[in-house]
């Protein structure tokens, strides 16, 4: 939008109509009779150049050039060689401005200047801004030079000047907001594209996620009725000076409320703890997904997502335990009492919670194995779980 308008300025900035903008060619024809030959010579070239502030018609008639010495006309008494009208002055460029030639020569009754340039130089664009109103076109030296020739060497040369194509500048006011309007247009596509295509993916990535929470929900439902739900009676653990209280909403338990024991055995009041796991699926305090625990499969549609499959630990399976006797890293040991049949390796997966019998006091975490080899030596910890 910014290079529009930009360029619109530029093109508004170029004069509508004006003469500057454009150069013109000009059609030169010359006519004289060869003595030697004897016969008549007619020559046609596109070979000169209209001045910038030249009327753009046609001329003819004799070719006249300085009857002085000095080709360039710059002096105010300078007379040519012909004086009868319609004549045309040949002049030479230099030692003054273009526009006083075109002056003198106008005031010896010209009908049209034509000034060559210096040695070896072709037709340029010739400003000649306050000279007076009659044809002024510029050829090369060598074009000026070939016809200077002929009038000296007793030659009645004519020429015949018209006008010949127009030639803009590399780029005139059309063009430019021609330009400006087409590269408007495709960058408006293009942004309009891009933004459809983001808009696109956007809202596919939205309704993809949007999806998976509705999957991620309705296991969640799932898993949350099999979660156990019992009402708090006076005279339970929960309601002693160690009670603890709701880790959600920080209050204490009290007789008669209904609370939700998840399967880490950490218990909640059900209105709080409902919809936390409706939105996390795992417990505030440590973690604990539900929907692994309960081997409740999860397929997202979402590319890139696998699909989610927990292995549980039955509640009546044993508790794994680390050897404490052949590990020599800073794994954290669990102990369990006599009853436990054997001692086992744990597990890799660190983020499967355990699960107890509902008759034994809640587990203790099982910290993640610490790869620091600097502190294998002393940091071995040993939690123990004892039975009630």
């Amino acid at each position: 939008m910014t290079s529009f308008f930009f360029c619109l300025m530029v093109a508004l900035s170029i004069p509508f109509k004006t003469a500057e903008a454009f150069s013109v060619h000009a059609s030169i024809s010359l006519l004289y009779f060869n003595n030697t030959s004897n016969r008549s010579v007619s020559e046609h070239c596109v070979c000169g150049l209209y001045g910038l502030h030249s009327p753009r018609t046609s001329v003819r008639g004799l070719v006249g050039i300085p009857k002085s010495a000095n080709l360039q006309a710059c002096d105010e008494d300078t007379q040519f060689t012909i004086t009868e009208a319609p004549w045309i002055a040949l002049i030479e460029k230099g030692n003054c401005k273009a526009a006083e030639k075109i002056n003198i020569a106008a005031r010896r009754g010209a009908a049209a200047a034509v000034i060559y340039g210096a040695l070896d130089k072709g037709a340029t664009l010739m400003p000649h801004l306050g000279a007076k109103s009659i044809v002024a076109i510029m050829i090369g030296n060598l074009k000026g030079m070939e016809i200077l020739h002929l009038i000296e060497s007793g030659m009645k040369v004519t020429m015949v000047i018209q006008v010949g194509k127009k030639h803009g500048p590399w780029m005139n006011q059309y063009a430019i907001f021609f330009i400006s309007v087409s590269f408007f247009i495709v960058t408006a596509a293009a942004a309009i594209g891009y933004f459809i295509l983001r808009s696109a993916r956007r809202f596919r990535i939205a309704r993809a996620q949007s999806r998976t929470q509705r999957q991620l929900k309705a296991r969640a439902k799932m898993a949350i009725s099999r979660l156990q739900l019992r009402t708090v009676k006076e005279g339970d653990e929960e309601t002693g000076p160690d009670g603890g209280n709701c880790a959600v909403c920080l209050d204490p338990y009290k007789p008669k409320e209904v609370v939700r024991v998840l399967i880490c055995n950490h218990l909640f009041h059900k209105d709080c703890i409902d919809p936390w796991l409706l939105e996390h699926r795992t417990c505030p305090m440590c973690i604990c997904d539900i929907l692994k625990v309960l081997d409740i499969e999860v397929v997202l549609e979402e590319e890139g997502i696998e699909p989610v499959q927990a292995t549980v630990f039955n509640r009546t399976t044993d508790v794994p335990e680390v050897n404490a006797e052949g590990n020599h890293s800073g794994t954290v040991v669990q102990e369990v009492n006599a009853t436990v049949p054997e001692e086992r390796a744990p597990s890799e997966n660190d983020d499967v919670c355990l699960v107890n019998n509902e008759s034994q006091a809640p587990a203790v975490n099982v910290f993640p194995h610490a790869d620091n080899l600097s502190f294998e030596a002393d940091e071995t910890h040993v939690s123990r779980v004892l039975s009630t």
